[in-house]
């Protein structure tokens, strides 16, 4: 974000403020201009501001002290980040099918790393079909699933690269290998289908939430975001995309990208 439109972790520092009315001119004008661009970050001010009216639910004379405890305490987890904010990183229920027999094989296969690095889902899906991940290398379990590099077209993503590797022509979903330098940010964009990525080495940023590897986050058309590179290291990710991408501010030019 720019020194005038706050990141989404201070946009969860400022909704207190925001709530009560008591926010400065350049925080509010900030903070609006965050969530126009933010999904993610419009539904945790939707949950946040629903809170209220649940704890109120409960509320009763005999239970005044409590109420008020429980409505601070709620505010206090959702300003410090302890409670999930966003996806949690797991593929819906529905996706599941994808694994058996006629699945989307591009869904199928995201969520067989997923399953590689998830010993939770792995004990409540089975993990027979489970991608192990290799040490050291984030695409060396995916090379038995994937055309040879040799055939890999990179592309630039802003600061980072992505390639697309295979394509369904019935469908027209695809499926790219996308990774970013330590800190490097993707241009802010919009969907024009549903996207599903699992990461598969390093960390990111996307919204409010914050994904490590395996972490599987779904985004429905329409959503524009800008994930970012935690600065520690290169961040890999496999992505499953319909249709195309629409790339905001001057990379508007290109046109949408498939």
């Amino acid at each position: 974000m720019t020194v005038l439109v706050p990141t989404c972790e201070r946009v969860t520092a400022l909704l207190t403020d925001y709530e009560e009315g008591s926010l400065g001119p350049l925080d509010w004008l900030g903070l609006k201009v965050h969530l126009a661009i933010c999904p993610p970050c419009r539904t945790f001010l939707e949950a946040f501001a629903r809170t209220p009216a649940l704890v109120a639910r409960a509320w009763d004379g005999a239970q005044e002290d409590r109420a008020e405890g429980a409505l601070a305490g709620a505010l206090a987890a959702l300003r410090e980040g302890r409670i999930p904010k966003g996806p949690l990183h797991h593929p819906e229920p529905a996706a599941w099918r994808a694994l058996e027999e006629g699945g989307d094989a591009f869904t199928a296969l995201l969520l067989r790393i997923h399953l590689g690095h998830c010993s939770t889902c792995r004990e409540t899906q089975g993990g027979e079909q489970a991608i192990t991940p290799a040490a050291g290398d984030p695409v060396e379990a995916l090379r038995p699933h994937l055309p040879p590099e040799s055939r890999w077209r990179w592309s630039n993503l802003g600061n980072g690269r992505i390639t697309r590797v295979l394509q369904d022509a019935r469908s027209g979903a695809s499926l790219s290998v996308a990774r970013l330098p330590g800190g490097a940010r993707v241009p802010s964009h919009g969907h024009e289908g549903p996207e599903v990525s699992v990461l598969l080495c390093g960390g990111l940023q996307d919204g409010p939430a914050h994904l490590g590897p395996g972490d599987w986050i779904e985004h429905t058309r329409g959503t524009r975001h800008a994930p970012e590179a935690d600065p520690r290291g290169e961040c890999w990710a496999l992505v499953r995309l319909e249709s195309g991408i629409r790339f905001e501010g001057w990379r508007k030019v290109f046109g949408v990208l498939r």
